[in-house]
């Protein structure tokens, strides 16, 4: 678990699968979801759209977007 595609226990390449949105998402652990909705949010996906991808409700997107100090869009 340890390279460049690893960071702090996340599996970057799986975060990288899920924000595409092409074909099925990788199974993600709780910081990979984390990561995976900051990359997200960055690209302009609202809390329903990385919600449905990540298997998360949309309230739980918005409420990470504000312990991560993101802004969340659309």
């Amino acid at each position: 678990m340890h390279g460049s595609t690893w960071d702090k226990g996340v599996d970057l390449v799986a975060v990288e699968r899920a924000a595409l949105c092409r074909g099925v998402c990788p199974p993600l652990n709780d910081a990979e979801q984390r990561r995976a909705v900051q990359v997200m949010t960055e690209a302009g996906q609202s809390a329903a759209v990385i919600g449905a991808r990540l298997g998360l409700a949309a309230r739980t997107v918005d409420r990470w977007h504000g312990e991560m100090g993101l802004s969340p869009c659309g």
